[in-house]
């Protein structure tokens, strides 16, 4: 039986985080590790020092408390083994404790981990997923050798890193609910979320709103929505939001109400510009809980709602006139407030006010 920390040789130098840039390898959800090239650009959330060697076993969780972003982008962890070879790693993070709801999906690297007292230092990029401020996020990991470089397959350690580094995280004694029994202050990690759009979009995805993309990244659509039943004794509230961009899927997404294993709905917004001067909202929901949707048009001035009664198994939703929003604003009345309807080189659009609320001058 293996203690809580393992007995690795020390490694001869420690490992700078600057250099993370350099050495670490990004995982991906489908399994592929690619070289980070400037994964290090978004603003840092938490960091702890590496001791540059893994000294924990990965049945150890860690957590860190006050989340102070409001999404989680990427996670630097660094692992070493007593026998190298290729090695599957998956790390998932979870909202306030270890079953909690998952944020975003896991993510998985396939890496080559050397012979002691090497470390590979593995980002795990989580896309930008939504995290509430002030969050606990709560972090598993599990890991298998694929293949051994010398026959003999052993076990992969995380690098628990040097101490405390009052930075909010902890390392786990394992990973029971709600969050286990603190085995240590810090853990070598470096987490960091994406930076805020610089598009003019109102729309800030959360736990309880989806933004949707028209073109690539613009997060133009907003979708949210709240329910209400008298089943199970009456229960109400907000309908969590599960982003599916991780998967590659930007125009659409999932909410749930009762459990974030079994999703409500799905809705999307499709471009019929071409057709009908609209945008489309489709929702599909396989529940009969009363429910209220909004989706909104973070541009221009433009909402639709869709209700459905209590006890009410919920029909489809095709409406292919939901938003008018294909053509240019008129008039400021046409933009989603705080934006104003400024002439451009290319004609009128929503853009946000200059310091002194006028309009961007162009040449």
């Amino acid at each position: 039986m293996l203690s809580k920390r393992a007995c690795l040789p020390a490694a001869a130098s420690r490992i700078a985080l600057a250099v993370l840039a350099s050495l670490a390898v990004v995982a991906s959800p489908g399994g592929h590790a690619l070289l980070a090239q400037t994964w290090f650009g978004p603003p840092q959330v938490a960091a702890c020092p590496f001791s540059g060697q893994g000294n924990a076993g990965l049945e150890h969780g860690f957590y860190v408390t006050g989340y102070p972003g409001t999404n989680l982008s990427l996670v630097t962890l660094g692992y070493s083994t007593n026998t190298p070879g290729v090695f599957s790693i998956s790390l998932t993070a979870r909202r306030n404790a270890f079953d909690g709801p998952m944020i975003g999906v896991a993510q998985t690297a396939t890496v080559h981990v050397p012979a002691p007292p090497a470390e590979t230092l593995v980002t795990f990029d989580f896309a930008g997923a939504p995290v509430t401020p002030g969050d606990t996020v709560a972090f598993t990991q599990t890991g298998s050798e694929l293949s051994s470089d010398n026959d003999s397959f052993g076990l992969l350690f995380y690098d628990a890193g040097r101490g405390s580094c009052n930075s909010g995280v902890f390392e786990t004694e394992g990973t029971r609910p709600p969050l286990d029994a603190v085995a240590g202050a810090g853990v070598g990690v470096a987490i960091y979320q994406q930076a805020p759009s610089t598009l003019p979009t109102a729309c800030i995805a959360s736990d309880t709103v989806l933004c949707v993309d028209d073109s690539p990244g613009d997060k133009r659509f907003k979708m949210s929505a709240t329910f209400q039943t008298a089943q199970s004794g009456g229960l109400s509230g907000k309908a969590q939001a599960i982003p599916t961009s991780q998967l590659g899927v930007v125009h659409g997404g999932l909410l749930w109400f009762f459990g974030a294993d079994n999703p409500e709905m799905l809705l999307k917004i499709v471009n019929g510009c071409a057709v009908n001067e609209h945008y489309w909202a489709f929702l599909s929901a396989t529940t009969n809980a009363g429910f209220t949707v909004t989706v909104d048009d973070t541009l221009l001035a433009n909402s639709r709602t869709y209700t459905n009664a209590d006890l009410t198994a919920a029909p489809p939703v095709q409406d292919t006139s939901a938003l008018a929003s294909c053509g240019r604003c008129t008039t400021n009345a046409d933009c989603r407030s705080p934006l104003l309807c400024c002439g451009e080189p290319g004609g009128n659009a929503c853009v946000p006010a200059m310091p002194d609320g006028s309009c961007p001058a162009y040449p």
